[in-house]
């Protein structure tokens, strides 16, 4: 689409020269008194406004001021014959793209102007982006109308335009990214950065280096400088997903830097100081790693400010059935489909314990309407994990009334590990699960973890 131009004047002449300029390239309006301009741009969609600075009704001063009050998004390009550079800088300090004197030199302007609408572009598309951002980590994406999750809603509806530091504790696959985003995008902060680290990924020997950066010649490699993710987080949100996996000199420096709001690169000695909010999430039991001494009690204190726990999806059967409808319509519209869930098969999602949680359910989803050719998914397109709930549920040996949905999970890992001669790659695999997951499983069912350990070959 062709840009619109204002060409706000009040000598002839010089609008007659932009129009000659201009008039292949843009559509053109022109104004010759101050209260006319204002009056185009207040209805009118103008990309560019060219203002002299002194015309009749209004200045161009005054226009921008208006611009700034009513939140408009109009870029400037001042004109002035006044030397005084005192006005040039008044209007850049309110917001204007650039200023030229008369005479002006053709080709200088038509650089400026091109500049200027470059500049309307990029930031119309940052606009969109943080738009369409917002309203995919928006309040609404978190799903669920439990009695928990309404406990969760409104702990982030008081905590998002606050400054506190969150810790977000629970399983894998619950979805405490989305929920650190939301809070991001929700907050004074939405137009910062959201910069988030996985811990866990990280080994420990870059994890600092990853945190606070380096300086060039800091250490063998270090060919260039590298900026860290609290530099990068500046005025925004650090998510440290996994907290618990860090080290513990690791965790005495990032103390510090919670409590300071500075820190220096990795080889400097220089401090530099950030303003950022912290967001921390973890599925490890943090209380019990302090007592391990694997923790640090004082920096657990600094980042438990605001808990918001996730609760496994086994703890939200209220919310399966609108999670599996809101992934089958997100999928469904992604691959242009239209397929359905018959009740077999969420009567047997109610039934599953969902090891790997929202995420294992979303990945579930998706398969099934990627490769479903008839419309509708029956039971016979389900994996070995869900033919084994529904033998488990079929067997009163195996299931009785009024038993656990955790009681149920116990059973389908310990039937699944003898499935597998007890394989855990290819035990997590069959559940739907990372090995790691599985491992976290272990460690919270004790009993489960010494049957494999008398029984694994």
């Amino acid at each position: 689409m062709r840009k619109k131009i204002l060409i706000a004047d009040d000598e002839q002449s010089v609008r007659e020269l932009m129009i000659e300029l201009l008039s292949d390239e843009y559509d053109l309006i022109t104004a010759d008194k101050g209260d006319k301009a204002w009056e185009i741009i207040e209805k009118e969609n103008v990309d560019l406004a060219l203002l002299d600075l002194r015309m009749p009704g209004m200045t161009g001063i005054e226009i921008m001021e208006k611009i700034n009050q009513n939140a408009i998004h109009t870029a400037v390009i001042v004109i002035t014959a006044d030397k005084n550079i005192q006005t040039a800088v008044k209007a850049i300090k309110l917001g204007a793209f650039d200023y030229v004197t008369k005479p002006f030199d053709n080709e200088k302007i038509m650089v400026l102007i091109r500049n200027a609408l470059e500049k309307v572009t990029m930031q119309s598309e940052i606009d969109e982006l943080r738009s369409e951002v917002k309203g995919r980590y928006g309040f609404d994406q978190i799903i669920g109308k439990s009695n928990e999750m309404d406990k969760i809603f409104k702990i982030l509806y008081k905590v998002s335009p606050t400054d506190s530091t969150v810790l977000i504790t629970g399983e894998s696959g619950t979805g405490k990214e989305l929920v650190a985003r939301a809070i991001h995008y929700n907050s004074l902060r939405k137009d910062g950065p959201f910069v988030a680290v996985d811990c866990a990924s990280i080994p420990d020997t870059l994890i600092e280096n990853e945190l606070f950066g380096h300086e060039k010649g800091a250490f063998t490699g270090a060919l260039i400088k590298k900026i860290g993710k609290f530099e990068m987080a500046n005025n925004g949100t650090l998510f440290l997903d996994e907290i618990g996996n860090l080290k513990p000199d690791v965790q005495s420096k990032l103390l510090r830097v919670l409590q300071e709001k500075e820190f220096t690169r990795i080889g400097s000695n220089t401090k530099i100081k950030v303003d950022i909010r912290v967001i921390a999430a973890t599925n490890a039991d943090l209380e019990k790693k302090i007592r391990e001494g694997l923790f640090r009690e004082d920096l657990y204190y600094r980042l438990n400010v605001v808990n918001v726990f996730l609760p496994p999806l086994r703890k939200r059967e209220g919310d399966i059935v609108l999670l599996s409808q809101h992934f089958l319509n997100l999928y469904n519209k992604e691959f242009k489909k239209n397929v359905k869930i018959n009740r077999q098969v969420m009567d047997l999602f109610l039934s599953y314990p969902w090891p790997g949680n929202v995420r294992e359910l979303m990945n579930t989803i998706q398969q099934l309407v990627v490769m479903n050719e008839s419309g509708e998914i029956t039971v016979e397109e389900l994996g070995d994990k869900f033919k084994k709930v529904q033998s488990i549920a079929s067997n009163s040996s195996f299931i009785k009334p009024g038993m656990t949905i955790e009681e149920m999970e116990k059973i389908l890992i310990r039937e699944t590990m003898q499935s597998t001669a007890f394989n855990l790659s290819k035990t997590a695999r069959l559940l739907g699960i990372t090995r790691k997951t599985l491992h976290n499983k272990l460690d919270r069912y004790p009993d489960l973890k010494e049957f494999l350990s008398k029984n694994r070959p």
